[in-house]
């Protein structure tokens, strides 16, 4: 395994609702999204516009195992549909000593389609993992149904 203390590694990475930060350093993530149910589209969309729900989604990754320097993080979402715009790398100023670094990126994460929505997490240019989620539409239930009456002799 020589060399493999020096490639730059994903710890974790996750889509989450909310985060915080505890006193110490110590961070909470809650509402973490694995499966996103969504109400089954009632065909009325806009054909102009494919977008059939936005959510609010965090983010939340570490990634070690880096040489001091300056370095370039990435992020890019993958969605089923038409391809969404890229962001522009951001540039990362990484001290020497520094184990692990921790990033939370909010995006608002057009919904086209039923399928695996993911960010791809690249630094300097070498993907390094990703974070995913499903979204599939679900039927509402008919709310007005009601139990069948009893019956009484």
């Amino acid at each position: 395994m020589a060399g493999a203390a020096n490639d730059p590694y994903l710890k974790y990475a996750v889509f989450c609702r909310d985060t915080k930060e505890e006193d110490g350093g110590d961070l909470s993530l809650s509402g973490i999204i694995d499966l996103l149910e969504l109400p089954e589209p009632d065909g009325s969309a806009d054909a102009n516009d494919p977008v059939l729900a936005t959510v609010d989604v965090n983010l939340a990754f570490c990634i070690g195992g880096v040489e001091p320097g300056d370095h370039y993080l990435f992020v890019t979402l993958k969605t089923p549909g038409i391809p969404l715009e890229t962001p522009p790398a951001q540039k990362v100023e990484w001290e020497d000593g520094i184990l692990f670094q921790r990033w939370i990126k909010t995006f608002r994460i057009p919904v086209q389609e039923p399928g695996v929505h993911s960010a791809a997490i690249l630094f300097d240019g070498i993907p390094v993992g990703e974070a995913s989620f499903l979204v599939r539409f679900k039927a509402e239930s008919n709310k007005s149904e009601t139990a069948p009456e009893s019956e009484t002799p």
